[in-house]
């Protein structure tokens, strides 16, 4: 009986890019593990330059039939050599920017890194991106870009998912490997027509502030709102809003409202002026109509850095706004050193056809009594609240400001079952809002629980003071921690019936 050698060979990626790929060959005979050694080693110095690969190996000794012809050790080595050499096993096929990252810049980037969006360099043409290739390849490399921060175990879940596959990854490698070619225009795909100055596309109603608005250089400037009088013809249905700020660098935050006819909140505001109204913000209409769905109040859509535009078409729904309604900006501004300007504005698509159900956006989760100690590291804040009445959870957001660490949402079942929907790293300078692809069905008597964690110490970079302890407040400086959350309920649903009057109660434990 004679000798076999079964030589498994792995193929290893330097930047972890793609898992470990292994080839077998056999071999009978003698078996020269130096000579082995010695051409992997000469192979491997030349495949870690150009290719960012390396080969390991591995032999396993085997009984074989005497009838099998011998092969030297010698001749294996050789064919071995010779396979490796020639790129039989490793060779990738040539990456260029026009073929192969092109579609993965218009997929993945180009909604944020384009002339007028968030990202600060633009990736439509090679010029723009050939500056940027090891940039980029390091971003994604470290998955600090695209900025996508629930953990991997949800991938799938979310619509807006914007984190790269493995092959994605792969080609971006290769591509800056290679030398970032450019490759042949002719295979560069369509490019995307993006609406100007809108994610949503071209909007059917515009509604702006009448007149550009002065904002000091220096100073805390209290949050207000403004109220722009549409007075809605009629009722109506939207299918998509997007805010878009005048002026960036000084929006900390913004929500334009649907304030219902009848409303007492911003009753006696004057139009187009920023206003801190007396009356409760979430007072009900004094009276409203006997039939057809409820006007209430209700975020029509809003900005943080990174937040996406607002689609309401999920399970057909729409978003109700009432013959009679207005709407109203609620605007925090950051000063930045110097005056500026800002005449920020709405945009928003009408449905085409009457939904099967009603979309409705609240701050689900939003408690105010909470302390965070100067110096804690990992500091955790929780809140609940239970709803009173059967909705599906298409959308969530959470907010917190430079303190925050991470964010959980849980879903505690009349049944005793608990189930995670969110769970993740936060960022203050992407404040995403996350897309369930399928609605989670939240039965009535279900308890919506939300887990913060903050990082109030030194080793915080964004960390604006240590030294202190930090509570509830709409300055970036101070901390909060909240919930935005987007229900589907049915179109003569009550939304307010969600949850219980009372706001959500912070868990101490």
């Amino acid at each position: 009986m004679r000798r076999f050698h079964v030589i498994t060979l792995v193929q290893h990626s330097v930047h972890g890019v793609f898992k470990q790929r292994s080839h077998r060959l056999i071999a009978v005979g003698r078996m020269n593990a130096d000579l082995v050694d010695q051409l992997l080693g000469e192979v491997n110095g030349e495949i870690s330059v150009h290719m960012n690969q390396y080969l390991t190996w591995t032999c396993e000794d085997s009984p074989v039939d005497s009838g099998l012809q011998t092969v030297y050790a010698a001749t294996m080595v050789r064919t071995l050599a010779t396979c490796l050499l020639a790129g039989a096993l490793l060779a990738p096929a040539a990456v260029t920017f026009h073929k192969d990252v092109l579609p993965v810049l218009q997929q993945q980037c180009q909604g944020c890194h384009r002339p007028g969006e968030i990202g600060p360099m633009p990736f439509l043409t090679y010029a723009q991106t050939r500056p940027w290739a090891k940039a980029i390849r390091d971003a994604v490399a470290s998955r600090k870009m695209p900025p996508w921060f629930a953990d991997p175990e949800y991938k799938g879940h979310f619509t807006n998912e914007r984190s790269l596959t493995p092959k994605q990854l792969e080609i971006l490698n290769a591509w800056v490997e290679a030398g970032a070619p450019e490759g042949n225009a002719s295979d560069a795909p369509p490019p995307v027509r993006f609406a100007t100055g809108w994610s949503i596309g071209k909007p059917d109603l515009i509604v702006e502030y009448p007149h550009e608005l002065e904002i000091p250089a220096t100073g805390t400037m209290d949050q207000g709102n403004m109220l722009i009088k549409v007075n809605f013809p009629k009722d109506v249905w939207v299918s998509a809003a997007e805010v878009r700020p005048g002026n960036a660098r000084v929006v900390h935050h913004m929500k334009a409202w649907i304030r219902p006819p009848n409303s007492p909140w911003m009753k006696d505001a004057p139009e187009g002026e920023m206003y801190k109204p007396a009356r409760a913000q979430f007072a009900p209409p004094e009276d409203g109509p006997s039939h057809g769905p409820r006007p209430v109040q209700d975020i029509l859509a809003k900005y943080n850095p990174g937040v996406n535009a607002m689609e309401f078409t999920n399970s057909g729904a729409a978003k109700f706004i009432a013959a009679g309604s207005d709407i109203v900006f609620e605007i925090h501004y950051a000063p930045t050193g110097k005056p500026e300007k800002d005449r920020s504005r709405v945009g928003i698509i009408f449905a085409k056809d009457a939904p099967v159900q009603r979309y409705f956006t609240t701050t689900g989760i939003n408690t105010t009594s909470f302390v965070i100690p100067a110096g804690a590291t990992n500091h955790e804040v929780r809140a609940e609240a239970v709803l009173q009445t059967e909705a599906k959870l298409a959308w969530v957001q959470p907010h917190m400001h430079l303190r925050a660490k991470d964010y959980e949402l849980i879903a505690h079942y009349p049944s005793g079952e608990n189930q995670v929907l969110l769970k993740g790293k936060f960022d203050f300078n992407w404040q995403l809002g996350y897309e369930f692809a399928k609605p989670v069905v939240l039965p009535k008597g279900t308890r919506i629980e939300s887990i913060a964690h903050y990082d109030n110490s030194g080793n915080n970079p964004w960390n604006p003071n240590p030294g202190i302890e930090v509570r509830y407040g709409p300055q970036t400086t101070d901390e909060m921690s909240v919930s935005f959350m987007g229900f589907i309920i049915g179109v003569q649903d009550d939304p307010l019936a969600l949850f219980p009057r009372g706001r959500p109660r912070q868990i101490v434990e």
